[in-house]
């Protein structure tokens, strides 16, 4: 979180919308055959712009700073690139991951176990060494959705701000057009309506029954400029209408921003679920071995022997 600058600028925009009233009474005053400027009372405009607009743009001061997201996604990243068996692609943004040279050391570990026998070794290889594949594609994918998570939140909020610059600089342009021959609508872009994508299913394997699970996962669209971009229109002319006109703009904005960061919500929760009710497809077993005392250990039906 941190300053914007968005108060400081509105206020100024509170100012212009107060002048700009003024102006347009003096005229119209002027039209009527009114004596002079002092004819037309300043207070009441003050008191109708003075306070509308600064509150409007207070919330945008404390968004999260989308620059704060950069080390926890590349930590997953990091992390992902360690489950990379080179053929794994990221599961919400599709880039390839570079794979891990040191998984070839599990994948190779039941050959040089031929020769361990017992009750611990059987178990090794059936719970740990034949289901090593799935479980670690399993949490390959989750790193994946979980970063995916945090792209899609920082671009929400890197497009909230984009908007919200735009509401100010397109209300300061539209109180200059409020003497203009021609005032037109008003024209607002809302990023943050399309900064985060719909949810997709994320196939996780099931490494008891073979059953594929689907998990929701949201990214960002990765489009830029007008694409990634839905305007939407409200009236320009007077003072009132162009104020009144922000007031919507702020009010679509913050509706999109919720929404938005409902999408991400609801694909986390869909993770939640989904490792919590099959929660051995992600977590290889706790060894029997642990809960063993030391002649248990060393028997046939701990570590047996190497033969």
């Amino acid at each position: 979180m941190g300053d914007n600058g968005f108060t400081s600028r509105a206020q100024q925009l509170e100012e212009k919308a107060i002048d700009t009233e003024y102006r347009e009474m003096l005229e119209m005053a002027g039209r009527g055959g009114a004596p002079g400027p002092g004819y037309v009372p300043r207070e009441p405009i003050e008191q109708k712009y003075r306070g509308r607009i600064v509150p409007l743009f207070e919330p945008f001061e404390r968004i999260p700073d989308p620059g704060a997201y950069d080390a926890p996604i590349r930590s997953l990243k990091d992390a992902m690139h360690q489950l990379s068996d080179g053929e794994s692609k990221d599961p919400v943004g599709e880039a390839n991951i570079r794979a891990n040279p040191d998984l070839a050391h599990a994948h190779s570990a039941g050959d040089r176990l031929d020769g361990w026998t017992g009750a611990a070794a059987d178990s090794f290889k059936t719970n740990f060494l034949d289901k090593f594949p799935y479980i670690s594609k399993n949490q390959f994918l989750l790193l994946g959705v979980m970063k995916g998570a945090l792209e899609a939140d920082q671009e929400r909020w890197r497009s909230v701000r984009e908007d919200i610059n735009r509401v100010l600089v397109t209300t300061d342009n539209g109180l200059d057009d409020v003497f203009s021959s021609s005032q037109n609508d008003l024209s607002f872009a809302c990023s943050v309506a399309v900064a985060v994508s719909s949810i997709g299913a994320i196939p996780f394997a099931g490494v008891g029954a073979g059953v594929i699970a689907a998990v929701g996962a949201v990214g960002v669209t990765g489009s830029a400029g007008i694409a990634g971009q839905k305007a939407f229109n409200e009236p320009g002319g007077s003072t009132e209408q162009v104020v009144k006109s922000l007031e919507n703009a702020i009010k679509r904005i913050t509706e999109e921003t919720k929404k938005a960061g409902g999408k991400v919500a609801h694909a986390l929760a869909g993770v939640h679920r989904q490792v919590d009710s099959a929660r051995d497809d992600f977590v290889s077993p706790r060894p029997a071995l642990a809960g063993m005392d030391g002649g248990e250990t060393t028997g046939e039906s701990g570590l047996g022997r190497v033969v």
